[in-house]
């Protein structure tokens, strides 16, 4: 799994690349929560993730739960069919703003 962060002022693009699960998924976590406190807005790019499991669902929850605390905002972008399936029958993409 690699990351690579955006900066635009109050806007962080994190782009997510490759595989989220079991193996990686509380050390992608926690860059993603240290990432959201950075940032107003948050915008997950994931054109290039192409495989989320329920462990790195949990990083997406914490991610809103603190991004909705401070009142920002959490978005996701071009996510794939695949993930976007996983994202919908989970419930997940109410937790992001689509662009």
């Amino acid at each position: 799994m690699n990351m690579n962060l955006i900066k635009r002022g109050n806007e962080g693009e994190l782009q997510l690349i490759g595989y989220i699960d079991a193996s990686n998924a509380a050390e992608v976590e926690k860059i993603i929560i240290d990432v959201v406190a950075q940032f107003d807005t948050l915008i997950l790019d994931m054109e290039k993730l192409e495989y989320v499991s329920s462990a790195g669902l949990r990083a997406f929850k914490h991610a809103y739960m603190d991004m909705r605390q401070k009142r920002g905002t959490l978005m996701a972008k071009n996510a794939s069919k695949m993930v976007m399936e996983v994202l919908e029958v989970t419930g997940f993409t109410r937790l992001f703003k689509f662009i």
